[in-house]
């Protein structure tokens, strides 16, 4: 059990055999990240973590490693201000079922509760989700959406928040609901910092998808040839990347490659590199809120800041320079 800490926000992690190590795990460093970046700059911690089950002692999670728990009977008397819930494969268990929706609804005074990945389900099965606009894994939306189906699905974001409720999607996007409540918490630059320990973007918004571009294109590309390809791409987006240079990589000639790839992808090679170039510059106004446009437009491979500037406009209808604004106007209000 965490150390107890005056003023710091109570997060309890609610365990049961068979939840996913790193839905746990992600969302749990970058609370604790923010505690050790306060606790450097003379900062009381911000967030007391704990993960607390049906019993306590080990749990075990889906890659064999156990974890140690506290009974949560025994934080009783600690009413915690977010309670959040991993998925993992033991969600489809009975008893699970049982001892999380017995916990849940016993907890009503959380200010907040989060689910990671299909840890949706166990809200749902507590009837916390009813009305409410959610998401899980991509892959178990449409059965959320049929198990529960007073609740509204959105196969899309990365993670949502509606009104007390926060659901993610697949396991990593729980370190992207973390570095959220971070930044609600205590501002955009210790979110970043955060962001930055773990190696991490900040910041993917909610409202992004939860397929980057180049998963997409990965994902569509059965073949060897195009997944080494992609991968290069994203290597080399300061490059000029033209369709001839692909070809001669694949060893195709230029027709061939180009009919192929659209065969394989869905898109044209044009097509998919400014996805991937926009993706990246995306990214890295998020990330780096001092870096010139121009260097970010020479980093992704547009010939110029404005070559950039009229891409987004014709992609998003704002340019770079709005789209940073969003995402640094909660460190210009601190």
């Amino acid at each position: 059990m965490a150390t107890k800490t005056d003023g710091a926000k109570r997060i309890l992690f609610a365990g049961y055999d068979g939840l996913t190590l790193l839905d746990l795990a992600g969302p749990m460093q970058a609370f604790e990240a923010a505690n050790a970046i306060r606790r450097n700059a003379g900062k009381p911690p911000a967030y007391e973590i704990r993960l607390a089950a049906s019993r306590s002692g080990r749990l075990q999670t889906d890659v064999g490693v156990p974890v140690e728990a506290t009974s949560w009977q025994d934080d009783a008397a600690d009413n915690p201000h977010l309670i959040v819930v991993p998925g993992g494969p033991g969600v489809w268990n009975l008893e699970t079922i049982t001892m999380v929706d017995a916990y849940l609804r016993s907890q009503r005074k959380a200010t907040e509760i989060a689910s990671v990945c299909i840890g949706a389900f166990l809200l749902g099965h507590a009837g916390l989700l009813t009305g409410k606009r959610v998401v899980t894994h991509w892959r178990y939306c449409q059965r959320l959406q049929a198990e529960f189906p007073d609740v509204r699905v959105d196969a899309n974001p990365i993670f949502i928040h509606d009104e007390n409720i926060w659901t993610s999607a697949g396991v990593t996007a729980g370190i992207d609901l973390a570095l959220a409540i971070i930044e609600r918490d205590h501002g955009h630059c210790l979110a970043a910092d955060v962001a930055r320990g773990l190696v991490v973007f900040l910041k993917r918004s909610g409202g992004q998808s939860q397929y980057s571009k180049l998963l997409e294109t990965q994902s569509a590309a059965a073949d060897g040839k195009l997944s080494d390809l992609h991968a290069w791409i994203s290597d080399n987006l300061h490059r000029p990347l033209s369709v001839e240079t692909l070809a001669e990589k694949t060893g195709m000639s230029l027709r061939s490659f180009a009919r192929f790839y659209v065969d394989e992808t869905g898109v044209t090679p044009r097509r998919a590199i400014e996805n991937l170039r926009v993706d990246a510059a995306q990214r890295m106004l998020a990330d780096y809120p001092k870096l010139s446009l121009k260097r970010i437009a020479d980093k992704c491979g547009f010939t110029d800041d404005e070559r950039m500037r009229r891409t987004f406009i014709r992609r998003f209808g704002v340019p770079p320079s709005e789209l940073r604004q969003h995402f640094t106007s909660s460190a210009a209000s601190r």
